[in-house]
């Protein structure tokens, strides 16, 4: 092996008797810079090498695995990119108080990647008379979901699940008088439970509750369930 002092960009130049050279030459600018190489035997690598993992020490910057932003709530996929961790579950996405108005909203709300809604109308009633209890994405059509005899001393308490990819709704009614006689409430549509509202999916961001009869709401509230 030859090395060769190359006066012309004052860096040094190593030559096998193969023919292959390699060059070191000196930063551009006036700073000084040391290169230490170990003192143990083993192989430089240029950038178009490959570094077996097993020979890693340290941490790896997160920048430096995928795009996007590693926290405690993404995960590394296997597009190099970091995704956010789906929880499963029901999440509490919002609570709406039903204790005046003809109409409540649920605003703000954010259903992207959700599959279904649960609603839990828990003790509404409203000043007096029997209505119809409807709901629609705010700025819609209204569709009704259950019909309520309830006035404020006979408060309704059901269950509503709403498909956000098919738009079905199913309604277990539930409702009780102050002597806990029979359940109050009955089912739209028929008896089936069951009814659509195609309106109300992902995309949307505010729910409208109200009575067809626009009576005033007087007591409890309405809490809204995303699941995944």
């Amino acid at each position: 092996m030859a090395v060769i002092l190359n006066g012309a960009t004052g860096g040094i130049q190593l030559t096998s008797s193969s023919g292959g050279t390699m060059s070191v030459n000196p930063p551009a600018t006036a700073t000084s810079y040391v290169s230490t190489l170990p003192a143990a035997t083993g192989t430089l690598l240029n950038s178009a090498s490959s570094l077996p993992a097993a020979n890693l020490t340290g941490t790896v910057a997160t920048a430096r695995l995928g795009s996007g932003t590693a926290s405690s709530s993404t995960f590394l996929a296997g597009d190099q990119s970091y995704k956010t961790i789906s929880s499963g579950g029901m999440t509490l996405l919002s609570t709406v108080a039903t204790t005046s108005g003809t109409e409540v909203v649920a605003g703000s709300l954010n259903l992207t990647g959700y599959q279904s809604l649960m609603i839990y109308a828990s003790d509404v009633g409203v000043t007096a008379g029997a209505s119809l209890f409807r709901w629609k994405e705010t700025g819609g059509t209204y569709s009704t979901i259950a019909y309520t005899n309830t006035t404020s001393s006979v408060p309704v308490y059901s269950v509503i699940n709403h498909n956000l990819i098919t738009g079905v709704t199913g309604v277990t009614p539930n409702s009780y008088t102050a002597t806990n006689t029979a359940p109050n409430l009955a089912l739209a549509a028929g008896t089936s439970g069951c009814g659509t509202n195609t309106g109300i999916d992902q995309a949307t961001t505010s729910i409208t509750f109200s009575t067809v009869a626009s009576q005033t709401f007087n007591r409890g509230q309405i809490l809204i369930y995303g699941l995944k």
